[in-house]
């Protein structure tokens, strides 16, 4: 069958926040999503049909599901036009346009056995449903044929179905030759004759559209059953078909002889497929069943040209182009009941992507020259420098070759911005971010990797503080490079966690205790305060981060301890819980304040969820990456800083009321 669940999924509330995406280490640069779509308001179940159109001159998408209704979308707005059309006593699983009687119809069949139409312009029904007795109708197209609308039906019960649109009669027997349930079906002309491609077995078979006769030989070579298929023409007259489905290859394949022109690599369990022209360059849009992200190909060469994040809260199932207000878009569903548009943006092949040779390890951010920046430590054995606006990197990568990086903090120095990593050989180095080099000597600190490092550079002098598996916390003028105070062991346990934040305008730090919470220390001496949370769980607080809200310090922390699966906010100033978070068990956090709404940032395993620290709620669905997100960070502009395996992400969250 499919991916696609068969239960209700829970709607994520509305929120009064926007996140976006700005740009990501894959390619390419500039990658965007608009406003989200559907809502309380949209689609309750999967959305595994998308089709999309222009109507009153404006763009809009159709989108059926498996709550058992259509609904129209303006693309420019992200708003619902009208009410659900129900009518679908089952999950609705293919969508088409065509015009009837001079008026545009959508078409749409489904698991209820049924196709129906319905006018376009108010969603009221066309007629009566076809009545297939075919078991569910998987995918369906619009084509013309002897001068009348058809429509071309792909059923569960394998055979291929053509009705006229207009009488609702079949007007040839059931097409048969496939071995297991049709999933997708395209159209084409093909040596002047109008042919359906269907897919549904392993094979791929081209049907004539005037006799129901085979033609030519199925395609084979798929290992799986094919589920998506979709046809393009990549030079005058040369169509290809894009075919694949579960556990199998994504294949391009000469429409008139079957024979393979290509695979495109990486891209395995096909969902959905659509091929559009981008500045005169074929491409397919692909998404996987178990990928969170579309892929976009040159058709021509078979090369990654594009990578989009959509943010859906799952995988993608569907996928539609459209041009709005201008801009090429693609339009994508998922199986959480989501529909998202993202800017369909296109860049050159690339025989090596920019990014970490390793993965990545910590995340800080600062201003260098002026420009908002991220600076990221791998285990390549490198620091590097992102402007956050442009995705670009500020200078070359800073390394000595002298072992992983395992923390890094970041901060200015009399205007200069410092970059403090940490390594697993215990040493401390500062890098000048402007210079692009070491900004002095390596400070000889730990007998043991580093464990954390935080920078601070509210007080005079700016200092960094670093913990260590030697399990000592020592603080640094980062003027001078000379140690302040003595070094403190950390309570004889390991700290894996430090933040920095303010005090009664004293700078202190925040160390994650073994017992859960925090401590607090005192930045000029090195010395406990005396301020800590109370309780103790036996495990060690991993993460801590910290925000400033109305002058009032606001801390998160989270532990390993799979009993106690919340993040929890603390008042800084009391040491006292004032909410949580239902994070699960994040494997990293981070918290800013933008405009004066403290927000956190958290992730785990390969999803990131951004919370209200007001609310406590969680400010839209989550996004999901490709890989393992190892680290983030936020800056009081808004930006999130997702890292994951070798690559970066920074998307942009605003207040949309």
């Amino acid at each position: 069958m499919s991916s696609l669940s068969r239960h209700e999924v829970p709607v994520v509330r509305p929120a009064a926040w926007r996140v976006q995406q700005t740009w990501t280490s894959l390619l390419p640069k500039g990658v965007m999503s608009c406003p989200p779509l559907g809502t309380t308001n949209g689609h309750t179940n999967w959305v595994a049909s998308v089709t999309t159109t222009v109507f009153d001159g404006r763009a809009v998408a159709v989108t059926g599901g498996g709550d058992r209704t259509v609904r129209v979308w303006d693309l420019s707005t992200g708003e619902q036009v009208g009410a659900s059309w129900a009518g679908h006593t089952n999950a609705v699983r293919a969508l088409a346009m065509s015009v009837l009687d001079g008026r545009p119809v959508v078409v749409s069949g489904g698991d209820d056995d049924t196709v129906r139409v319905w006018e376009l312009a108010s969603g009221k029904p066309v007629g009566e449903p076809f009545d297939l007795q075919a078991d569910s109708v998987e995918a369906l197209a619009i084509v013309e044929r002897h001068g009348r609308q058809v429509v071309v039906t792909g059923c569960y019960d394998s055979t291929v179905r053509v009705w006229d649109l207009e009488t609702r009669q079949e007007v040839m027997a059931p097409i048969r030759g496939h071995t297991g349930p049709v999933y997708a079906v395209a159209t084409a002309v093909l040596d002047g004759r109008w042919v359906a491609v269907t897919g549904g077995d392993r094979t791929v078979r081209v049907w004539d559209l005037d006799t129901g006769d085979p033609v030519g030989s199925p395609f084979t070579g798929h290992s799986g059953y094919v589920s998506a298929i979709a046809v393009a023409e990549l030079t005058d007259g040369h169509l290809v078909v894009v075919s694949g489905g579960y556990q199998s290859t994504t294949r391009v394949s000469d429409l008139a002889t079957g024979l393979p022109v290509g695979d495109l690599p990486r891209s395995v369990d096909l969902e959905a497929v659509t091929t559009t022209v981008v500045h005169g360059r074929p491409v397919a849009i692909t998404c996987d069943s178990k990928e969170p992200t579309l892929r976009v190909w040159d058709l021509k060469t078979a090369e990654l040209v594009g990578e989009l994040f959509p943010q859906h809260p799952r995988s993608v199932d569907g996928v539609a182009t459209a041009v709005v207000d201008g801009r090429q878009v693609v339009v994508s569903s998922c199986d959480g009941g989501s529909v998202r548009v993202s800017d369909l943006v296109v860049g050159e092949p690339a025989v090596k992507p920019v990014r970490h040779d390793a993965a990545i390890t910590a995340v800080a951010t600062t201003s260098v020259a002026g420009r908002l920046a991220a600076v990221t430590g791998s285990d390549d054995e490198t620091v590097r420098v992102w402007d956050l606006a442009t995705g670009d990197q500020v200078c070359r990568p800073l390394t000595d070759n002298a072992g992983a990086i395992t923390a890094v903090a970041a901060t200015q120095i009399d205007d200069r911005a410092v970059a403090i990593a940490g390594g697993k050989d215990g040493k401390v180095r500062l890098w000048d971010l402007a210079l692009g080099k070491a900004a002095g000597a390596p400070l000889t600190t730990h007998r043991g990797p580093i464990t954390a490092v935080a920078a601070d550079d509210t007080g005079d002098p700016p200092r960094a503080i670093t913990a260590g598996d030697d399990k000592t916390i020592r603080v640094w003028d980062l003027r001078t490079g000379e140690e302040t105070g003595n070094p403190r062991k950390s309570d004889h346990r390991w700290v894996h966690a430090l933040a920095t934040t303010t005090l009664d305008d004293q700078p202190v730090a925040l160390l994650g205790r073994w017992g859960g919470g925090f401590r607090v220390r005192d930045l000029a001496s090195n010395r406990d305060t005396g301020l800590q949370t109370t309780g103790s769980n036996g495990k060690p607080e991993r993460l801590v981060a910290a925000t400033i809200v109305d002058g009032r310090s606001i801390a998160i922390t989270a532990n390993d301890d799979w009993r106690d699966r919340v993040t929890k906010v603390w008042d800084v100033t009391t040491a006292q819980q004032i909410g949580q978070l239902s994070t699960g068990t994040p494997g990293a956090l981070a918290a800013t304040t933008v405009d004066g709404h403290p927000i956190a940032v958290a992730a785990s395993h390969r999803r990131v969820a951004v919370w209200s620290l007001t609310t406590f709620d969680r400010i839209g669905p989550d996004i999901e990456f490709p890989d393992l997100v190892s680290a983030v960070a936020a800056t009081p502009q808004g930006h999130i800083i997702v890292c994951f395996d070798r690559d970066i992400a920074v998307l942009t969250a605003t207040r949309s009321s």
